[in-house]
This record gives C-alpha cells, sequence and structure tokens, in this order.
C-alpha cells in the first residue's frame, strides 16, 4: 500500500461536492446518478439499465422529461463492512481500499457494469441453448470481476489487482470462464459521446433527486421549489401506496 493511505472511519457519508462530482462522471457513461440507503438497496450501490424518469431541468417549475439508465449509490458506507467482504470478492480484494478510495471506486464499479461488461438480454437470446446456459452460468461473477477491474484502473491505474483469499482460489476458474464468455457472450456497447448526459448538476436529473428538499439540496441552491413541492407530495403519497420507501 502506498505511503500516506490511512483507513480510520467507521462511517463515510456521502457529501453534496462528492454527489455532484460524480454525478458528472455517471453523466459521461450515459447514467444518471441516485442516492439510496444500503437498508434499501442491501448493497453500496447499482447499475439500473432500465430507463428511469429523468428531469432535464431542474431549475424550472415546469420541465421536459425523459428516460434514462441510472447508477444508485448509497448515502452512508459502513467502511468497515466494506472492507470485510474484500476477502470473499471474485477477485479484487476490497480490504485495500482507503476511507477517500472508497466512494470513487464504488462509483466507478457501478459505471463499469455500464462500460465493460457482457450483456445479459443479448446472452438469453443465443440459440445453442448449452451455450446459453453455460454463459448464464458464469456471467454475474464475470460482469462483477470486469467492474472491479474497471475502477480499480480509474482509481490506482497501473498497480496490479490485489487478488483476494478466494480470487486466489478461483483464479484459474476465473480465468476460463472469461474466455469462455469472451468466445460466446456478446458485450454492452460502451457509451457513445451522443450518449451522454448534459452537464451540470441541474441538467437530467433522476426523478429521484427531487423527492424532498434534502434530496434536491444535493443538485444546489437554484433547485425549483415548486417542483420539489410537487414530486415530494407524489412520492409521500407513492411511499404511503407501497408501505416503504421507493428509493
Amino acid at each position: 500500500m502506498a505511503q500516506g493511505r490511512t483507513k480510520h472511519a467507521d462511517v463515510l457519508r456521502l457529501t453534496r461536492r462528492q454527489y455532484r462530482e460524480f454525478f458528472e462522471q455517471t453523466k459521461a457513461a450515459g447514467l444518471a446518478l441516485n442516492i439510496s440507503t444500503y437498508k434499501h438497496m442491501g448493497c453500496w450501490g447499482t447499475h439500473s439499465p432500465w430507463a428511469l424518469s429523468i428531469c432535464k431541468d431542474a431549475t424550472v417549475a415546469e420541465p421536459q422529461w425523459d428516460e434514462h439508465a441510472v447508477v444508485n449509490i448509497a448515502s452512508a458506507i459502513n467502511a468497515n463492512r466494506l472492507r470485510a467482504v474484500g476477502p470473499k470478492r471474485p477477485e479484487l480484494d476490497w480490504q485495500v481500499l482507503d476511507d477517500e478510495e472508497i466512494y470513487p471506486f464504488l462509483v466507478q464499479h457501478e459505471i463499469g457494469h455500464r462500460q465493460d461488461n457482457f450483456d445479459h438480454l443479448e446472452i438469453m437470446i443465443i440459440k445453442d441453448l448449452e451455450v446459453r446456459d453455460k454463459c448464464h452460468r458464469q456471467v454475474r461473477f464475470a460482469n462483477e470481476v470486469l467492474a472491479d477491474r474497471y475502477a480499480w484502473n480509474r482509481i490506482r491505474p497501473g498497480e496490479p489487482i490485489p487478488l483476494s483469499k478466494y480470487g486466489e482460489e478461483v483464479r484459474d476458474r476465473l480465468a476460463e470462464g472469461l474466455a469462455y464468455l469472451e468466445a460466446h457472450a456478446p458485450k454492452l456497447r460502451a457509451c457513445r459521446p451522443e450518449w451522454q448526459l448534459t452537464p451540470g448538476s441541474y441538467r437530467d436529473v433522476p426523478d429521484y433527486m427531487l423527492a424532498s428538499l434534502d434530496r434536491a439540496a444535493f443538485l444546489g441552491p437554484a433547485v425549483n421549489r415548486k417542483l420539489v413541492s410537487e414530486r415530494s407530495a407524489y412520492y409521500r403519497m407513492r411511499n404511503e401506496t407501497h408501505g416503504r420507501p421507493l428509493f
């Protein structure tokens, strides 16, 4: 581990500055950025390939709307719990991540699921059932490895990947699985420039980020109050109907 890196906080909390910085990163990959919780997601971050409602301009009361895929990131992360899963990861040991690297790594990991993964949906329509089933058995594991590699290359470019205990045990099996998928499974197309979202924290905003003033504050002070009031009322009604928060 490089000198000067430290681990000290039990819980890391996403700041508004971090959110805006990460939002620009996800936009460059054609993804909006939503804040959620570990309790709601069951993990620290997710990438949803499904199109969700996006506000084109959060500074106006009656904006236009669109749909885009979204990255969800936890508003708080128990750093000790995250590092504890490191030895069980399929390749890269998350124990080596320092406090200041955890959020950037997780955001890039979710971007990696968009930029460098095998395509689940395309695998579903492979005509050879034996090939299709074998790809299905390996794709989730392989995609986690590829997303970790993508993130690692961005937070510590040029450094070798630190293998987890489990990663050392399955190194040969992983290599075989990746080679098989490369031969038989199509990959997602990386984001093209025309697919990128509009820069700026008020543009191409997930609808969920307008569900309360606290959430909208992550975008900045120019968010339209009337818009937030309307979206807050909508989500209060939805939450009451479903019996739990939707984000």
